[in-house]
């Protein structure tokens, strides 16, 4: 057995599925198996793995077991010559262990060896090659001050930017997610993984001990891989800051002094923090940050229009600072709210939820303003004509940042993106069939062909780039049939990262890809999508939830007599307003695993008739059809027809 290539899986069905095809053609010809440790998946890994690669060894854990110690289960049953550590993100052109095998033949001193490493676009990503985590390296990763002087070789020591993308070099460090290491070191060096890291850090400690044995570890770049960066991790969190850091910690104290491990540690918890702080300003800035040039709009709206009434229109005694200083900023307050309850900072951007949120804030202010004392209440017209001018400024505004790129906003309206496909006339027709199922897929130029024989397609591969461009097309998709994967990562580079690409194995119901190495991988899938599983529709659902539990107490009087259970009745609206339980949940929460997690129901998502429960498998069904196609009005719908059972356990 020349080859063991071991994947470890976890909740990447279909990322798996590219892979394990990729890899299966790069095998034709060598002697190669291909160990898959699945670490308790829940998306039908399994069931796809043996239904689809028999010839695939299945290791299926009952648990997540980390990312080493699911390695080390392979690598035990593991009978090939070198064993290659491969993520599930990633795909192989047909010729990479031809290449991988050709070199560490021929040289024995190396122990290891990884590829170059490509983003979703097929760009260059620099995790290919690393450097061990000297105290300056370990700083300026950790404060992230490695990425502000991304091309210095002394701040971004740890990608080892002193040796070039396509530089033939021994390394420090490769890149976990694709290494080939000899099986016959391993014995020597402890074994593959150390297990006292649950993710992060392994290939570190790993190439550290090959080169301490005296091997090299050897950064290949004649071998290329694409690598869908975060899929499998999601590694643009906090939670990966502070998972790897720890992981950090663990490699410093293990390997080096205790002396210098204790000024590791300290310099890297400081770097933690400051990393932690500047991150959670990134993100609140990143999310805030329409929300308050809307606030300071709209104060500068509101101040205007009260200059202007009390000069111009009514001239009249100045407004009190003291009184503005009370007002404002409640005015502020309640038009934001009512802008973001009406979903204006939702991804999906539309006009009218800004008319909409305008209209009920103003509403709101005006109920509010009649409830001050008369010292506050110094003009309704003020607030309507704020109201009303606020609109329109924040409609123009936000239109024109989105053009110059400022806000990163989706327009309700905007034109679906440009895509074509590279196939043969028979995959291209497949391919189109099923992408149109897809209800977000992007609109079909046309096809490349992929024969050199143009017939009915828009162009050949030949003449892609320039198609590509010419034609304002947004997506490519490669259909792998009768397309290699050498020629889909040629035709990446060739093309640029101006583009986005995905890959159809034909049959299969997605379409895999990324935009790029800085973001998780993407997909489109046949797969159901659930409304349930979007932040704003369960922020509505909350919203509603509250609003109907206070409606309920206010209407206590009445609603005693219209319900069964009137203490029951009165014990879950303070369950649901305090977010223990919702209105209208699942049927039952123990079966409904597979879809998005909401709190326990006091009504479920049916029409109830007493002494009537439908049959399991029609509750599983109404279930999912519920977190499918969810909206505020079905809840209410719900409510209202099981008005009776609002005090049901």
């Amino acid at each position: 057995m020349r080859i063991s290539v071991i994947i470890v899986n976890y909740n990447v069905k279909y990322f798996l599925e590219v892979c394990l095809h990729s890899v299966l053609r790069a095998a034709r010809g060598i002697d190669v198996e291909v160990i898959v440790v699945d670490n308790n998946s829940k998306d039908g890994s399994n069931e796809m793995v043996a239904q689809q690669f028999p010839s695939v060894i299945l290791i299926e854990n009952k648990d997540n077991a980390g990312f080493g110690k699911a390695n080390n289960q392979g690598v035990a049953i593991a009978k090939g010559e070198y064993i290659l550590f491969l993520n599930p993100d990633t795909v192989m052109p047909e010729d990479f262990f031809t290449k991988m095998l050709g070199y560490m033949d021929a040289h024995p001193e190396a122990g290891s060896i990884g590829p170059k490493l490509l983003d979703g676009r097929g760009q260059y990503a620099p995790d290919g090659k690393k450097s061990f985590p000297s105290l300056s390296v370990a700083i300026f990763k950790t404060t992230g001050i490695n990425k502000i002087f991304s091309k210095s070789p002394y701040f971004n020591k740890y990608y080892a930017v002193h040796i070039g993308p396509d530089e033939i070099a021994p390394v420090d460090v490769l890149s976990g997610c694709c290494m080939m290491v000899r099986a016959s070191l391993l014995p020597g060096i402890g074994g593959a993984f150390d297990e006292d890291y649950f993710m992060y850090c392994e290939d570190v400690d790993l190439s550290y001990r090959i080169q301490k044995a005296g091997y090299q570890n050897i950064y290949y770049p004649p071998a290329t891989l694409i690598h869908y960066k975060g899929e499998s991790t999601r590694k643009a969190t906090l939670s990966y800051v502070r998972i790897f850091n720890e992981a950090l910690v663990t490699f410093v104290k293990k390997h080096y002094s205790a002396g210098n491990a204790r000024l590791f540690v300290l310099f890297i918890n400081i770097g933690i923090v400051l990393r932690a702080i500047l991150g959670v300003a990134k993100q609140v800035l990143k999310v805030l940050r329409m929300p308050l040039f809307d606030g300071l709009i709209l104060l500068a709206t509101l101040w205007f229009i009260k200059e202007f009434w009390v000069v111009h229109v009514k001239n009249i005694s100045p407004i009190p600072l003291s009184s503005v200083i009370a007002t404002f900023p409640v005015y502020i307050g309640l038009w934001l709210f009512s802008l973001y309850m009406n979903g204006v900072y939702d991804q999906s951007y539309r006009a009218l939820r800004v008319i909409r949120g305008m209209i009920i804030g103003t509403v709101i202010i005006l109920a509010y303003y009649g409830l001050l004392q008369p010292g506050l209440r110094y003009s309704r017209a003020i607030i309507i004509f704020s109201g009303f001018t606020g609109t329109v400024i924040l409609l123009a505004l936000h239109e024109l940042l989105y053009r110059l790129g400022i806000f990163k906003f989706i327009p309700y309206d905007k034109l679906p993106r440009k895509a074509i496909i590279v196939a043969s006339e028979d995959a291209y027709t497949e391919t189109a069939r099923t992408l149109q199922r897809v209800h977000y897929a992007p609109e079909l130029a046309g096809r490349i062909s992929t024969t050199g024989h143009k017939g009915e397609a828009l162009a050949t591969t030949d003449e892609m780039k320039q198609l590509v461009y010419t034609a304002g097309i947004n997506e490519v998709i490669f259909c792998v049939n009768g397309l290699s994967y050498t020629e889909i990562l040629e035709r990446m580079q060739e093309c640029g990262g101006d583009y986005e690409y995905k890959i159809h194995l034909p049959g299969s119901n997605s379409f895999v890809g990324s935009n790029s190495s800085h973001t998780a991988g993407d997909l489109y899938t046949l797969d159901k999508r659930y409304n349930l599983a979007k932040f704003s529709h369960q922020r509505n659902k909350r919203i509603l939830d509250a609003g109907m539990s206070i409606i309920f107490l206010l209407l206590l009087p009445i609603m005693i007599f219209l319900v069964k259970r009137p203490i029951g009745f009165i014990a879950n609206c303070f369950k649901v307003l305090f977010g223990s339980r919702t209105w209208v949940g699942y049927s039952n929460d123990v079966a409904v695993t597979h879809l998005p997690k909401i709190r326990k129901g006091i009504l479920p998502p049916y029409y109830m008739i007493e002494g009537y429960q439908p049959a399991a498998n029609v509750q599983m069904q109404m279930d999912s059809v519920y977190a499918q196609q969810y909206t505020p009005g079905a809840d209410i719908n719900l409510i209202l027809k099981n008005l009776k059972y609002l005090g049901t356990n």
